[in-house]
């Protein structure tokens, strides 16, 4: 593997010259480090064998906020702990384990023309089984110069840092932001993927398509684990670039396969209401189980991103928007800027990130229990509580401020220090779940995050 320099080369080249993976959930960070002088034995052996390629990279990071409440997550597959600040979680796992993930991929090639890839990724999120660990495994075919084609486990390849989500080397700041990449439910497709590449001078154009399905990524929903499955997932993304400039549209349509479990006690419920006949009552109640019924939902991204980077200024900019056919599900505008400037091995930077729902808070239209004995009026206005508390629970609507420092104290190393202060709107804690506090209220924390990449 070749010394990377911040300081001389793009991120974007960065990335592209050394493809790093994504990392799932290990509960003993001693553990990864014990592993690392085998990894790097590992990747010496690579590079005298000629057809391996291995190569890995990490982050270990830390991160702390003044809210003894909430819980900050960085993906929506994590879970945070019950431990809070006010009983030592400064230094627990949850504190230590959001950013901290370890990769690992293995290449092989077997001719000019045909090789495989294997990526490995260890990071902090609810479902653990083997197979969340695995980021890439696909066999790689190039006919031609201009055309690629794959066919395994594949990144899902949207985004614009859809290739670095994992890899904090590869990027100035802390982590993608969260608005943007936090809760996207999807990390690799199982199917083909297409690409062609046109290459002029100075331009270079790339159409790429994906096809397949993906497993299920582990969301949690209170004690529960809901299971996000989907199929029928198609992929298109339009790249240019030229010179610093790099532009790239993306869209992708999917359609969700299992049904959230933990909400089934809610749906004979909601279905009998509704059968009922009550005026008003029934036809909210029906409404309230339509947009609950998460199987067979379907989900559209359309984004923008945008990047300028002379190996001095780094400008990125993203935009997009999702939609569902339920609106318990996520149905947002998002986008974010950030700014950085290299100066020798110090980089300081500037972020923005926010997030609009395009669904309103869901609010009780009728009384459900008016007009009927106590204890059936009880039970329904219970269950209506129950359901309005169920569909907002999924909405996000937030905006961060982010200010941070890089030091590239070592050629395959930095640290990183950011601060971020994120304005939560009432009902709208997916990404900063709580314990015993009032969504209904917003809420503003600060918090600081220290955090080393290395790459191997």
């Amino acid at each position: 593997m070749k010394p990377i320099s911040a300081g001389k080369r793009t991120f974007r080249r960065i990335v592209h010259e050394n493809m790093a993976i994504s990392i799932p959930h290990t509960p003993n960070l001693a553990a990864l480090v014990v592993l690392l002088p085998l990894f790097s034995g590992a990747s010496a052996y690579a590079e005298d064998s000629g057809r391996w390629r291995i190569n890995g990279y990490g982050t270990l990071g830390f991160n702390v906020d003044n809210s003894p409440t909430t819980a900050f997550v960085r993906d929506l597959n994590q879970r945070p702990k019950d431990s809070l600040p006010d009983d030592g979680a400064w230094f627990s796992n949850d504190a230590w384990l959001r950013d901290s993930r370890l990769g690992l991929q293995i290449g092989y090639q077997f001719t000019p023309t045909l090789s495989a890839m294997t990526q490995l990724v260890w990071r902090d999120q609810i479902t653990t089984t083997f197979s969340h660990y695995v980021d890439w495994a696909y066999l790689a075919y190039k006919p031609k110069p201009e055309a690629d084609i794959r066919l395994g486990r594949l990144g899902y390849d949207v985004f614009l840092m859809s290739e670095q989500r994992h890899l904090g080397y590869g990027y100035p700041w802390a982590r993608p932001p969260v608005e943007f990449y936090g809760w996207i439910p999807l990390y690799a497709v199982d199917g083909v993927d297409l690409a062609y590449t046109l290459a002029g001078n100075p331009e270079r154009w790339r159409f790429k398509t994906q096809i397949g399905r993906s497993i299920g990524i582990g969301i949690p929903m209170d004690e529960e684990v809901y299971s996000l499955e989907s199929d029928r997932l198609l992929t298109a993304t339009l790249t240019r670039e030229s010179g610093p400039w790099l532009i790239k549209a993306g869209y992708s349509h999917l359609n969700i396969r299992t049904e959230a479990k933990p909400l089934a006690p809610l749906h004979p419920a909601l279905d009998a209401v509704g059968e009922l006949g009550l005026p008003g009552v029934s036809a909210e109640a029906a409404n309230y189980r339509r947009n609950m019924r998460f199987k067979d939902a379907e989900m559209a991204f359309r984004t923008l991103g945008i990047s300028y980077d002379d190996k001095e200024w780094l400008v990125q900019a993203e935009a997009g928007t999702v939609t569902s056919s339920i609106e318990m599900n996520v149905n947002n505008d998002m986008a974010y800027a950030g700014l950085s400037r290299r100066l020798g091995d110090w980089t300081p930077y500037l972020m923005v990130g926010a997030i609009r729902p395009h669904v309103d808070v869901y609010t009780a239209a009728a009384n459900w229990g008016e007009g009927l004995p106590p204890e059936v009026a009880e039970g329904l206005n219970g269950l209506q509580s129950a359901a309005i508390t169920a569909l907002n629970s999924s909405r996000i609507h937030q905006e961060t401020l982010t200010l941070g420092l890089r030091w590239d104290f070592d050629s395959r190393a930095a640290v990183k220090w950011q601060w971020d202060t994120t304005h939560i709107h009432p009902n709208s804690y997916l990404l900063r779940p709580g314990f015993f506090i009032d969504r209904s209220q917003d809420m503003t924390v600060q918090s600081f995050t220290v955090n080393l990449d290395f790459m191997f």
